[in-house]
């Protein structure tokens, strides 16, 4: 199943620490480590749906959701849910601007 979703775009959702999106370096059980990942702090599918399964084919509305600045790397322990995503998905992602408080 792995080399299913390694170095793909992903959605990564954390017991802990919420949503995560960005390229899957290396999983192991519950533990991911993601490259170039940003968090979702809020999001909203602009009427296509309400799950974040919807996020991962037709991405965000910007102008109602929340997204962090991306980090280069992060590890992300608690992990329950992998979610490869698609090119609009990933488009409106990328291309969010950093959510500010």
């Amino acid at each position: 199943m792995k080399n299913v979703v390694i170095n793909k775009k992903v959605l990564v959702r954390s017991d802990a620490s919420g949503v995560h999106f960005g390229t899957l370096v290396a999983w192991d059980r519950d533990t991911v480590h993601l490259s170039d990942s940003r968090r979702l702090w809020a999001w909203d599918t602009g009427g296509t749906g309400i799950s974040l399964s919807e996020i991962a084919i037709c991405g965000v509305k910007h102008a109602t959701s929340k997204i962090t600045m991306p980090l280069p790397d992060i590890i992300i322990v608690g992990v329950c849910e992998i979610i490869p995503c698609h090119g609009m998905a990933i488009a409106t992602i990328e291309t969010a601007e950093v959510a500010k408080p």
